[in-house]
């Protein structure tokens, strides 16, 4: 079979495989997009759309940094995505909110906060606790139900139409030449003089640079070229309801309200394997918290459910590394790829193409899952 040959192969169609290949192609490389595109099991089509920093780097401050200056960066990479496409991302950074119901949860979060706090390097953490008065004052078209008892602010957090950021960014990559091959899967990767082979039923493709980001399929692609990198999948379960006038003009880890109106209650974190059906006994329990927090919401018709797969590390950190064995060859994963998208468009292809090193970026190499 012949082969088509490219300067970069990126393995994988999700929101982390396109962000690089978009942002791959704009620093000059020829990229040849290949994508499974296996809807029902992607986890760029059934997440929750959060541009989001708190929470997240729990144990490795390094990460932690990573979110927040990709959270900064969003304003000016999606105004240029935007510029680009003439589409719209729906993009909002008002600061996001986790709600804490009774005091247990809200102390918890209190230490939660103290604790990453003392874990950073500069010995701050942007993340302030809220009574439930200073709460209910910054929502002032939406009454807190009884049981809340405050809440942890963070002004870096915000949210993002998740399937307009997909579907924007293959424009991109797309008007500046990309090339994207649908419904390749990868059968087997070679290495081949300098570069790569990359076999499909369809067809096979060279490059010099290849980069592996296939969410579920990158543990077993990987291994191809020499890389361990472990990944599992989570479940979670999200709902819709009907739309409403604007009520809620931020976000929590469980609740948003999206450009249209609707509100979304999520989302479960269920171990379940290779499974995406949703079930009635959880989904009761993201709407009854939904309500505890805001009892208005009863009143509003649920008109969608669904489930999809998070792809996460055994730690649920970032990983970012090349093969040593294989010296070219990448692996990117993370089940933030949508917070991480400025930072996997704008600034992660200097390490593919010209091998610039971030400061304390092997805190990401799957080597710390070998203890």
């Amino acid at each position: 079979m012949n082969s088509i040959q490219t300067d970069t192969i990126v393995i994988g169609g999700g929101i982390i495989g396109v962000s690089l290949a978009y942002g791959l192609i704009k620093h000059g490389s020829s990229v040849i997009l290949l994508d499974r595109e296996d809807q029902n099991l992607t986890a760029s089509r059934a997440n929750f759309g959060l541009v989001w920093v708190q929470s997240k780097g729990y144990g490795m401050p390094r990460y932690a940094e990573w979110c927040i200056e990709a959270t900064d960066h969003w304003p000016v990479f999606s105004e240029s995505l935007e510029e680009e496409t003439g589409s719209k991302l729906n993009y909002e950074n008002t600061g996001g909110f986790e709600i804490c119901l009774g005091e247990e949860e809200l102390a918890a979060r209190v230490k939660f906060i103290e604790d990453m706090r003392m874990q950073s390097r500069n010995g701050q953490y942007e993340v302030s606790m809220l009574s439930r008065d200073e709460l209910q004052k910054m929502l002032p078209k939406i009454a807190l139900g009884n049981d809340v008892s405050g809440a942890s602010f963070c002004r870096h957090d915000g949210i993002v139409d998740p399937l307009n950021l997909l579907r924007t960014f293959y424009q991109g990559f797309q008007k500046r030449g990309g090339d994207y091959r649908p419904g390749h899967w990868v059968e087997d990767i070679q290495k081949d003089g300098s570069g790569f082979l990359v076999k499909t039923p369809k067809q096979h493709f060279r490059a010099q640079k290849l980069v592996i980001a296939s969410g579920l399929a990158t543990t077993k692609l990987s291994n191809m070229v020499g890389m361990a990198v472990p990944v599992s999948p989570q479940k979670g379960q999200v709902l819709v309801t009907e739309r409403t006038s604007k009520l809620f003009p931020f976000a929590t880890g469980g609740i948003r309200q999206n450009a249209n109106g609707n509100f979304m209650f999520g989302a479960s974190h269920e171990d379940t394997g290779i499974e995406i059906g949703t079930s009635t006994d959880i989904l009761k329990v993201l709407v009854s918290r939904a309500l505890r927090i805001f009892p208005v919401l009863e009143n509003l018709q649920l008109v969608r459910t669904w489930a999809g797969l998070r792809v996460l590390t055994p730690d649920q950190k970032p990983v970012y590394c090349e093969s040593e064995e294989f010296p070219g060859a990448f692996a990117v994963t993370s089940h933030s790829g949508v917070s991480l998208a400025s930072l996997h468009s704008d600034k992660l292809p200097e390490w593919i193409l010209e091998g610039k090193i971030f400061p304390d970026f092997d805190v990401f190499h799957p080597r710390r899952f070998n203890v």
